[in-house]
């Protein structure tokens, strides 16, 4: 299982939504390489680059920072926030992404299906979906409308379409350093057992990746405020991974 840390980044700096409010951010860091190369030197092979900028603005601001970060680590990247279409991606690819990336993909099977089905038609093996649940229901649009829709059955229909990589948040989980939701990641690989699954929500130290690592096919698991916070240390990543 992989440790994947998360690095959101507004206006070129490294922070955290209070509650998704923009207007109220804790900022961590200046510098968002120097962060990414110390998660490549504790030795994570991959990162969670999350561009909030472009979440709010429905386009790619940070493509060229998620670029020079992919060029100084070599890290596997899986990047996302206001990828709309194949422009989008291709925006990603020429500022050094390469396919062996993943492009984060949210609400999007939702809100615009045509745009979806286009990047699946180019790019389905770079697709990692995020899909944000309340309980077992799938939540878009920043976790502000329902989507009608289960877990089981979108992943099923999902995996019908030769799509394989998802990462899911439990909602209620995430940001509150209180564990994941150990249960919705076993159950949905009991039921889907041919996917990539990356865990993502409630991980407060080191003990919850152990016992996330104990999950039978869980492929990988976020690390975010429990890191900038303190509970869990670069030397606690270097024994982990």
């Amino acid at each position: 299982m992989q440790i994947i840390p998360a690095l959101d980044i507004i206006d070129d700096k490294l922070v955290r939504l209070i509650k998704g409010d923009y207007a109220e951010k804790i900022i961590y860091s200046d510098d968002p390489l120097a962060t990414a190369q110390q998660f490549a030197d504790a030795g994570v092979t991959r990162l969670h680059l999350v561009d909030l900028s472009g979440a709010k603005a429905a386009n790619p601001v940070h493509a060229k920072l998620f670029g020079q970060i992919k060029a100084k680590t070599g890290l596997q990247i899986e990047a996302g926030g206001g990828i709309r279409s194949i422009d989008h991606i291709e925006q990603y690819l020429n500022a050094g992404l390469t396919t062996d990336d993943f492009f984060m993909i949210g609400s999007l099977p939702f809100t615009s299906p045509e745009n979806f089905d286009q990047i699946v038609e180019r790019f389905a093996k770079n697709i990692l979906l995020t899909v944000d649940v309340w309980g077992r229901d799938i939540r878009i649009s920043g976790w502000q409308k329902s989507a009608a829709m289960e877990i089981h059955s979108f992943l099923r229909k999902m995996v019908d379409r030769n799509l394989k990589s998802f990462l899911v948040t439990q909602i209620q989980k995430d940001g509150m350093l209180q564990g994941p939701d150990f249960d919705l990641y076993a159950e949905i690989l009991s039921q889907h057992q041919n996917i990539s699954l990356i865990a993502s929500g409630g991980v407060s130290g080191v003990a919850d990746f152990e016992k996330l690592k104990k999950i039978s096919g869980l492929t990988g698991a976020i690390l975010g405020r429990a890191f900038y916070e303190n509970h869990i240390t670069l030397q606690d990543l270097r024994s982990l991974t």
